[in-house]
């Protein structure tokens, strides 16, 4: 195993793991949450999994206008440059799917193909015009005993990684699995990195991060994209069956899986399922 860091800028640096050193190359965007979980995929592959900026293990980034979807997009292909990857997978969890997507779309001979797990819908109209949680609802969820007694008690001061943690078990997992027993099912080790913080991540996602991808409609790109793609879905995460048709009318190369038993985390939710169908779209 090889780790390093990528300086993309100016003291903003990303920090990266390479396992293996043969076979075909994947990268992993998101990867304090995701490589480990995706680890079934290295057999035989060499996988590149790396920190966004301001995530994981990469550094704090103290001028906030340098985060957004523009940056990362750049940041995938500077790495990608730098491990000299020729024509990689890219697999893009949640946020990351739209990252990879627009990073092949800029660059459509950087990748041979696309996994896209739990993406957004392919425009934001009509599917994402509902407003986000504010800071305050989201930092400190109404409703949650359990949270609020944390709070009360200063632990997201005094034990941060045990209040990232439980904030992570009582307000976001629930919300994204298929059924409560599989929150216990997603590893929460990155939670122990000050970077993901409740109180650091959410300010910089709501406030940069997701604003930056604008009213987004990647429709009119999508045909010029002409690599394979693969979009997964758990079966609870899925949206409307016209937003999935929008994403599968607009690919050249464009196929569905839908998870069973899954919400948002198919990969932890339904291995067995999940990893299979992802073997079978790497092979061909």
């Amino acid at each position: 195993m090889q780790q390093g860091t990528l300086e993309v800028e100016p003291g903003i640096r990303i920090h990266y793991t390479v396992r293996g050193s043969e076979g075909q190359a994947l990268v992993v965007p998101n990867g304090s949450w995701v490589a480990g979980p995706l680890r079934p995929l290295a057999r035989g592959r060499r996988i590149v999994s790396y920190d966004l900026r301001g995530r994981g293990l990469s550094s704090h980034v103290e001028d906030r206008s340098r985060l957004g979807v523009s940056f990362d997009v750049a940041d995938l292909e500077a790495l990608r440059r730098h491990l000299s990857l020729d024509r990689p997978v890219v697999i893009g969890h949640s946020y990351c799917s739209a990252v990879a997507l627009l990073h092949a779309l800029d660059h459509p001979h950087a990748v041979s193909r696309l996994v896209l797990v739990g993406a957004f819908a392919a425009r934001r109209i009509p599917w994402h015009d509902s407003e986000l949680p504010s800071l305050g609802e989201m930092i400190r969820p109404p409703g949650s005993t359990r949270l609020g007694a944390l709070r009360a008690g200063k632990v997201h001061r005094t034990d941060p990684r045990t209040y990232a943690r439980e904030w992570m078990r009582h307000y976001l997992l629930p919300q994204q699995v298929a059924r409560p027993e599989n929150v216990g099912l997603v590893p929460l080790e990155a939670c122990d990195l000050p970077n993901e913080f409740p109180e650091k991540w959410i300010p910089d996602w709501l406030e940069r991060i997701y604003p930056s991808l604008g009213d987004w409609d990647w429709r009119p790109r999508l045909a010029g994209l002409d690599v394979p793609v693969l979009l997964v879905w758990g079966e609870t995460d899925r949206g409307p069956p016209e937003a999935e048709q929008e994403w599968l009318a607009g690919l050249a190369r464009g196929e569905m899986l839908a998870v069973p038993g899954a919400g948002h985390w198919p990969f932890c939710e339904n291995p067995e399922v999940f990893f299979p169908a992802v073997e079978r779209f790497l092979l061909r």
